[in-house]
């Protein structure tokens, strides 16, 4: 309904738009009390159809694509000044009252749904519940699935379903992995995440890495910080993601055989794998749900951790 709504006010704005283009004459003797407002200019009426002509394409636009909410209400905006215009023309005596009756499905009606239709709404009643009830069955589908504990997901989603809209925005950069080997990827991510001292983060890390095919061998080395136990991959994500956490000099030379090995993509991918790394623990210990990470379990043996080799 909404999008009709949208379809029809666009549509009648462009159309009246081209209107004052193509034959400003016609429709200046056409629209009623237009003559009442002054003598005929060509050149104005065009200005004004331009407005009306961008006004409804910004309407259509949004009817085809959310992302342009804010195009829709610019040209909501312009169809509210214009009422206004009307309005204070009333009010200072140059047009009659009984001239607002006939304005009004031209130019009071038009702003009002446009910016109706256009204006964001909270998420409220049925809606708001049925996405909290989708949100907890996807987090209890991943604490399945990794033998995980979301229970700081809960409180987030239950302070404020925004707020955990929010968050999963932020797991599309963690999810960001391209052109670079996933040995190297696996030793920024737990390097970055034992950083902040989390356990479960860590284990859910090291299930992935080894549900994703890395080596056990090699997640081993990198959570007892065994750099000679590590293949050069891992050793150079490994070393990558110290020297950045560390703010090391030694960084920038590390970047650059990176980029030189992979590319650039790869650098921005482990760039994000090192920040995503040390989100998720440091939300978990704002929120009352961390822990210390002491012992890891790697290809079904248990690994003790030491805090200084991570």
């Amino acid at each position: 309904m909404r999008k009709a709504l949208l379809w029809l006010v666009g549509a009648a704005m462009a159309a009246n738009g081209i209107y004052m283009l193509g034959d400003p004459a016609a429709w200046y003797l056409a629209v009623p009390g237009v003559v009442h407002t002054g003598p005929f200019n060509p050149h104005f009426v065009r200005d004004i159809g331009c407005a009306y002509l961008v006004t409804g394409a910004a309407l259509i636009w949004f009817a085809r694509d959310p992302r342009a909410r804010g195009a829709a209400l610019a040209g909501g905006a312009f169809l509210a000044l214009h009422a206004l215009v009307h309005l204070g023309d009333v009010a200072s005596g140059h047009e009659a009252v009984r001239q607002l009756i006939s304005d009004l499905p031209a130019v009071f009606v038009p702003p009002a749904l446009a910016l109706w239709l256009a204006w964001p709404r909270p998420m409220f009643g049925r809606r708001l519940v049925m996405l909290k009830w989708l949100i907890r069955r996807r987090l209890a589908a991943f604490e399945r699935e990794y033998g995980y504990d979301a229970a700081y997901m809960y409180d987030i989603l239950d302070a404020d379903t925004g707020a955990a809209m929010s968050f999963n925005k932020f797991q599309a950069m963690a999810r960001y992995r391209r052109d670079v080997p996933a040995e190297a990827l696996m030793a920024a991510g737990i390097t970055a995440t034992m950083h902040e001292d989390c356990g479960p983060c860590t284990q859910l890390g090291v299930t992935m890495a080894e549900r994703g095919g890395v080596d056990p061998k090699q997640i081993r080395a990198v959570a007892t910080g065994d750099e000679r136990a590590m293949s050069e991959t891992t050793r150079l994500g490994y070393r990558f993601a110290k020297a950045t956490l560390a703010h090391a000099p030694e960084a920038d030379e590390l970047r650059e055989e990176i980029e030189r090995r992979w590319g650039k993509r790869a650098v921005v991918s482990l760039a994000f794998t090192i920040a995503s790394g040390r989100v998720y623990p440091t939300v978990k210990y704002a929120l009352g749900h961390g822990k210390t990470c002491q012992r890891l379990t790697v290809g079904g043996t248990v690994t003790p951790v030491l805090r200084e080799a991570a």
